[in-house]
């Protein structure tokens, strides 16, 4: 490599990374190939080879998480970099003046809820290219802004007519892409901003279109009582209704021409709403059913009349469930295409019964559950490009009539507006004390324990009403459990949300108390100041007492939760069993879907094989008595943990199961009012840290994040 090339390269580099550091390899090399210097493009086999070649600017970096970073140096008779025409061009480059998927992170929930916002009723593919368009745009206007490191361009308007505006932010972590996308909503950004150019033709309505609105919002909505526009815009929506299909800007336009509706502008606690009554209209009304007609159907959702493979995907991952199901308990086998065949059988024989819940449609299928009442499928609209509905979910567990569904994990997602979930977990991360919030070699990166950690945490303080919000419901936190380097506690702080949005709050960010801003805005809101949330009511609970009797759920440990036990170990087991031993090397290179099936076939064998079955059972109890000793010796070998889906609080033991020092799972033991132990199941050690970590930062003598192996992408932490 000439000088002149490299002193070309060093240029390129140091307008994304000015200062020296470690940085993840392919984020430079993307930078590099975005402006047009790819190792491959200069002649060299990968990036190492290149850095090697360019020791100037460049050196290797292996981490102890065992990947390896770069080192970016300083190069003293380095070119400086030429002065740029917009000061945007240090963010994208001299040779890409634009941004593009490379070098840009768009989270598919900020992307959706743009969509929702602006209600232009765009794909998520498509609002993105608009972003980039819009940014282009602002550009050429001069309107894209800097102000405290990051750089802001407008989008366009909502529908209550303030501003969206796009806002750029550099990726201060090693990790991820160089640049991050979010947006805001502003009443003023910039005084000569243009919207993007829109459809101004209005095509006519056809009668058949506005029958179809009216019977959609009359089956909704009683007549002459104002509605909300957001309720409205919704429903239609969701049913597929699209103004600019007319070439209407705002359904608001639409919604005129429906001679049956009246519009009203209103201001409802100092914020400008629409109220839209609907008045019987004759002339669209169904006629009254006879005595022998069936009754009209009172949902506010429409059956699609097409056959369920034309409007509805139909994944391999959920028939893979059903699959697996009808193999284990039906002991019947059918093909993916076979099912999918049955499902679009009985979606058509059960229409008159399909029933809507929160937006998704469930019909009932042919096959049956345990109790003898027909398995359930649920299809869900798809936010992304194709058919307009997916298979989302295959309910055959048995339900209590009495049972409601509780969902901890996305309490705070429903609470409020969090902006990008990268975003709000950097700065929490941060400001708290530092500790490791990614297990080590998991593709689970970006605090993947954090974002457990802080949800659960919440749910929580729900279950405490330690949710604080002000009299006057302008302001909210909520104690995180964490605290800063002084130690004083981290608090999360909202504000209220734009009208006609899902959520009530959006946050507003993180302070201690009476620090500047947030901070003295909390001490003035509550007295006393948010409490962090409580898990046990005497010491007697994080203690495991010896005395007491030990029950394990032997089944349940074994045959339902398989897939937690190690496969090598599960294979030691199979001595005399070749067919159990030959699907466990199956499993070592078979992919999700195939291992579900096979994990199926192996608790069928141990369920039949009495011999197998009290052989890994006795290995367990060799496992179950050491850890015994294990607390005999040091008390906190027993850790505590909290499982937010019963609500409950239970102590951990380590099982050791190849070897008497590696844990490889932990027992989860819960005291029961007769006052034995039970044990209750088995997690694998990176969801028992996740769960114990809800209560403290651990300091254990085997339990603890950089020990622990991948995160498996198939099982749901509990």
């Amino acid at each position: 490599m000439t000088s002149q090339k490299k002193s070309e390269i060093y240029g390129c580099i140091i307008n994304q990374f000015p200062d020296e550091g470690i940085y993840r390899i392919n984020r430079v090399s993307e930078w590099l190939a975005t402006n047009g210097y790819s190792p491959e493009k200069l002649g060299y086999a990968d990036f190492r080879s290149f850095a090697e070649d360019f020791p100037e600017c460049f050196s290797m970096h292996p981490m102890d998480d065992g990947n390896t970073y770069v080192i970016i140096k300083k190069w003293a008779d380095g070119a400086v970099p030429n002065e740029m025409a917009h000061p945007a061009d240090s963010f994208f480059g001299n040779r890409s003046l634009i941004l593009n998927d490379d070098i840009i992170e768009m989270s598919q929930q900020s992307l959706y809820a743009l969509t929702k916002v602006l209600g232009n009723g765009l794909s998520v593919q498509e609002m993105k290219q608009f972003i980039y368009n819009r940014f282009a745009a602002a550009k050429e206007e001069n309107s894209l802004n800097f102000f405290a490191e990051r750089y802001t361009f407008p989008i366009d308007c909502c529908n209550d007519g303030f501003l969206v505006n796009g806002i750029i932010t550099k990726n201060l972590s090693p990790r991820g892409k160089s640049l991050y996308f979010s947006f805001e909503k502003t009443a003023i950004f910039n005084s000569d901003f243009s919207p993007a150019p829109r459809m101004t033709v209005h095509r006519n309505v056809s009668e058949s279109d506005k029958k179809q609105i009216y019977l959609l919002l009359s089956a909704a909505f009683p007549f002459g009582q104002p509605q909300h526009m957001a309720a409205v815009s919704k429903l239609l929506t969701d049913n597929n209704i699209d103004r600019a299909k007319y070439g209407f800007v705002k359904m608001k336009e639409l919604l005129a021409q429906m001679e049956y509706l009246q519009l009203e502008d209103v201001v409802l606690g100092g914020v400008p709403q629409i109220m839209v009554t609907i008045q019987r209209c004759e002339k669209y009304a169904e006629p009254e059913p006879t005595q022998e007609a069936s009754q009209p159907k009172t949902s506010t959702d429409i059956v699609p009349s097409q056959p369920l493979e034309e409007f509805c995907n139909l994944p391999p991952k959920a028939l893979s469930i059903l699959q697996s199901y009808l193999q284990t308990k039906q002991d019947a086998y059918f093909s993916p295409s076979e099912l999918r065949t049955m499902l679009c059988e009985d979606f058509e024989a059960a229409r008159e019964s399909v029933r809507f819940y929160n937006g998704k449609m469930i019909f009932p299928c042919r096959f049956k559950k345990s109790d003898g009442t027909p398995v359930e499928i649920t299809l869900k609209r798809s936010t992304y490009d194709g058919k307009p509905w997916f298979l989302n979910y295959i309910d055959t567990a048995v339900h209590s009539t009495a049972s409601t569904n509780v969902y901890p994990g996305k309490m705070l997602e429903n609470f409020a507006f969090l902006g990008s979930w990268s975003g709000f977990l950097a700065e929490l991360a941060d400001k708290a004390v530092y500790e490791e919030w990614d297990f080590a070699n998991s593709t689970d990166k970006d605090h993947h324990i954090l974002i457990q950690y802080i949800k659960y945490t919440f749910y929580r303080l729900t279950k405490e009403n330690k949710i604080c919000i002000s009299a006057d419901e302008q302001f909210a936190a909520f104690n995180t459990g964490l605290v800063d380097k002084h130690y004083d506690d981290i608090y999360a702080c909202f504000v209220p949300n734009d009208a006609n949005v899902e959520t009530k709050w959006k946050f507003a960010g993180f302070c201690t108390a009476a620090s500047r801003g947030l901070g003295k805005l909390l001490v003035n809101c509550f007295n006393p100041l948010p409490q962090p949330p409580k898990y046990f009511t005497k010491n007697e609970d994080l203690i495991f007492d010896l005395n007491k009797p030990l029950h394990p759920d032997f089944d349940h440990i074994i045959i339902d939760n398989i897939t937690r036990l190690p496969l090598r170990f599960l294979r030691d087991q199979f001595s005399d069993c070749p067919e159990a031993q030959d699907i466990a090397d199956r499993i070592l290179t078979a992919d999700r879907y195939e291992r579900r099936a096979l994990y199926n076939e192996l608790r069928c064998i141990i369920s039949e094989n009495s011999r197998l079955f009290i052989r890994i059972q006795n290995r367990i109890k060799d496992s179950i008595e050491l850890a015994r000793k294990r607390v005999r010796w040091n008390y906190k070998t027993a850790i505590p943990s909290y499982y937010p889906k019963s609500n409950t609080l239970s102590l951990m033991l380590p099982l050791c199961l190849l070897d008497e020092e590696t844990p490889d799972v932990a027992l989860v033991v819960e005291l029961t009012r007769s006052g034995n132990y039970q044990g209750q199941t088995i997690l694998t050690i990176p969801q028992a840290y996740i769960d114990a970590r809800l209560l403290c930062r651990l300091n254990s003598d085997w339990l603890y994040p950089m020990k622990n192996t991948a995160v498996d992408d198939s099982e749901e932490n509990e």
